[in-house]
């Protein structure tokens, strides 16, 4: 599924990809490129990035690729980036909140946020609230989830206390099931924005499967890298995960599809985890549906940022 058929011409379009420079967001700027969208690669590490885009042209060397700093764990970062994005462009047409990951200790930002919940939710909430300025003209957004929001968390949404606090509390992969369950209901609420200013841009949301990326090179031990390594070779050999750009790919339908249908999310049609991209409903079981409001103002509460400020 390397050669996606469903994209048209993008000529004249710009993407800001978050994540670019290694799995599902490398992934998701190929496909943009291929097709001559310009793609913004933006990411906190730039020798990386530049690697990344080097690896690009060589096998799109008509690609037009621009990179940008961001570190999706610092505030700071993020208004410097959105403020260099701002004065450059007019409109983005594409946003992929696709940058994700975390550590297995519990960590503070400079910011004094849990890190997964940041990397994971906050970061993309605070650069799609700052950006709105340039999306809200037919503009596409999709924000990243994981099958894990409905596999693997065991508790419901608890928007009063929703940052961890206390490291003898924490546990990653809940951490991680939680900021990605906020992100499918952060895409909900700005599409409900949307439609009440009567913008015609859209806020989607997806999940990439079981995709054999590097989110376990990110594990803080060699073990669990090495475990990440294995799994990733094992599952590729029993066709039940699938490569980068095929990840990419519920990313991908969701920016580009002429019947795209927001409050759902983007997934593999195989038993969510590989296959062609489908809209899947929102599984519910772990949170109830004032918790969209909640949470929206929450989050709001605890970045000091209003998103009627930029809409």
């Amino acid at each position: 599924m390397n050669n996606y058929k469903n994209i048209p011409d993008l000529s004249g379009k710009v993407a800001i990809v978050t994540g670019a420079n290694s799995g599902t967001g490398y992934g998701i700027t190929y496909h943009l490129a291929k097709y001559n969208c310009k793609v913004i690669m933006a990411s906190r590490n730039k020798i990386k990035l530049k690697d990344a885009k080097e690896k690009l042209l060589k096998k799109l060397p008509n690609a037009i690729l621009e990179i940008e700093i961001v570190d999706i764990t610092s505030l700071e970062s993020i208004r410097n980036f959105c403020k260099r994005i701002k004065n450059n462009y007019s409109r983005i047409d594409f946003l992929a909140n696709n940058a994700g990951g975390g550590s297995n200790k519990y960590t503070l930002t400079a910011d004094k946020f849990e890190q997964q919940l940041t990397v994971n939710y906050l970061g993309h909430f605070a650069i799609t609230t700052q950006l709105l300025p340039v999306l809200k003209n037919g503009s596409r957004i999709v924000t990243f989830s994981s099958i894990g929001y409905k596999r693997f968390l065991k508790n419901n949404l608890d928007v009063d206390n929703l940052m961890c606090d206390n490291p003898s509390d924490f546990n990653q992969m809940q951490e991680y099931c939680k900021a990605k369950l906020c992100s499918i209901l952060f895409a909900v609420k700005l599409q409900n924005e949307f439609e009440r200013i009567g913008s015609n841009s859209m806020s989607l949301s997806c999940h990439p499967g079981w995709s054999r990326t590097n989110l376990f090179g990110q594990a803080d031990t060699f073990s669990m890298k090495l475990l990440g390594t294995i799994m990733n070779g094992v599952s590729g050999m029993l066709g039940i995960s699938q490569n980068l750009y095929d990840g990419a790919l519920p990313a991908i339908e969701a920016l580009i599809a002429d019947n795209a249908q927001t409050r759902m999310v983007y997934s593999p049609k195989k038993r969510e985890s590989t296959g062609a991209p489908i809209p899947i409903e929102i599984d519910h079981r772990h949170y109830k549906d004032e918790d969209i409001d909640k949470l929206w103002d929450k989050t709001q509460q605890m970045l000091n940022i209003k998103v009627a400020d930029y809409l």
